[in-house]
């Protein structure tokens, strides 16, 4: 059996009556795992310590903690595990309440006849698996596209998107720190935050980079395209709330703007850590430099602390681009042998890259060595 199919299948079963939890375990336990629990309290630890469980089943009646408190901690806790409560004739009031106050699945009355329940936990597997084979979409495989899609990127814009991966880590930081929902948008975001730079001259993009003056249509030019990166992105369905966000990213630095969205501000933190990182600063210095100017969430911020301490940095090597391979990541700016960058640093290397720096080798000529960091599961021999 899959491991889909075996996460399918665990079933959390709470009731402050022993006997009860019997029943239900000697009517489930051929087709389903099932794990119990006597209180709202306990059954939370269950799921914290043993989940993720497909459906958990709860009596209404318990003391300390109802079956409908204690299925909307669920929904917190684990919002695509399907609920369903178990309830008396003489509650059916406040069951009826709870499923509309709360997602709950199903509300079963007992005694409930054992085909009655067989078929309401199937459909509630089935619904789970439903659920979780979205997130799947989502996250996997629309994920896996955009890592195309920012590839192909990387080989138009090198410059702008060699600061995608940085800001990734640092948006990543953010939406772990503040436990937020579907981080996989926010990754997305900062990948894709330079996305309408493909449209500006690369010289203009260099000059913004590596802080040059540039002219004021210069500077109007580059303000445009966050615009041109959400035009982009809202073509792409469910891809709505990322482009949103890519728009958004400089919302905040102007007085009058207040209410920014989560994945924005992170953006925005991000963009400017990384303008400050790029003249020399460390991440932390960088933090407290936003700290101290204000108009940056503290939360966001403080999840920035430390950031470099901990493990540490790849080994950097300089390589011919002979010896390059998949899951590098570049240290420096590749560069042909008239200045012009190719790939920009920060860039984790794939197979287009490579053949693009092989070809650019035959034709225009590469600046070698190449410096790259080494992640330890790589060899180079």
């Amino acid at each position: 059996m899959s491991d889909n199919n075996l996460k399918n299948r665990r079933i959390l079963c709470v009731d402050d009556e022993p006997n009860v939890l019997a029943g239900l375990e000697r009517t489930l336990y051929e087709r389903y795992e099932v794990c119990t629990a006597t209180s709202g309290a306990a059954g939370l630890e269950k799921l914290k310590t043993e989940g993720p469980f497909a459906v958990v089943i709860s009596d209404m009646r318990m003391p300390q903690m109802d079956g409908a408190a204690f299925l909307s901690r669920v929904r917190e806790t684990s919002p695509d595990t399907v609920r369903i409560l178990l309830t008396g004739y003489t509650e059916l009031d406040s069951a009826i309440a709870a499923v509309n106050e709360g997602n709950i699945f199903r509300f079963l009355c007992k005694p409930c006849p054992v085909d009655i329940l067989l078929n309401s936990v199937k459909a509630a597997a089935e619904q789970y698996r439903l659920v979780t084979a979205e997130h799947d979409l989502l996250q996997n495989t629309l994920n896996g596209a955009i890592k195309v899609l920012t590839q192909a990127l990387s080989l138009a814009s090198p410059v702008a998107f060699s600061r995608s991966g940085q800001v990734k880590s640092y948006v990543a930081r953010m939406a772990k720190a503040v436990k937020a929902a579907e981080p996989w948008q926010y990754e997305i975001a900062a990948m894709l935050s330079q996305l309408g730079c493909i449209t500006l001259p690369p010289k203009t993009l260099q000059k913004i980079y590596s802080g040059e003056a540039v002219t004021e249509n210069e500077q109007k030019i580059y303000n445009s395209h966050p615009g041109v990166g959400y035009r982009l992105l809202a073509q792409i369905p469910r891809m709505e709330q990322v482009a949103e966000m890519v728009r958004d990213q400089w919302v905040g630095e102007r007085e009058d703007d207040t209410g920014e969205k989560l994945g924005s501000e992170m953006l925005r933190i991000a963009l400017a850590v990384d303008r400050l990182v790029t003249t020399g600063i460390s991440v932390d210095r960088a933090r407290a430099a936003l700290e101290k100017k204000g108009g940056y969430r503290q939360e966001l911020l403080d999840a920035l602390i430390d950031f470099e301490t901990g493990k540490a940095p790849p080994a950097i090597k300089s390589l011919p681009v002979r010896k390059l391979c998949e899951g590098m990541i570049l240290a420096d700016n590749v560069l042909t042998l008239d200045g012009a960058v190719i790939i920009g640093k920060g860039i984790e290397l794939h197979m287009p890259q490579i053949e693009r720096l092989r070809h650019f080798l035959l034709g225009a000529g590469i600046v070698e060595p190449i410096r790259v960091r080494i992640p330890e599961n790589l060899s180079v021999t």
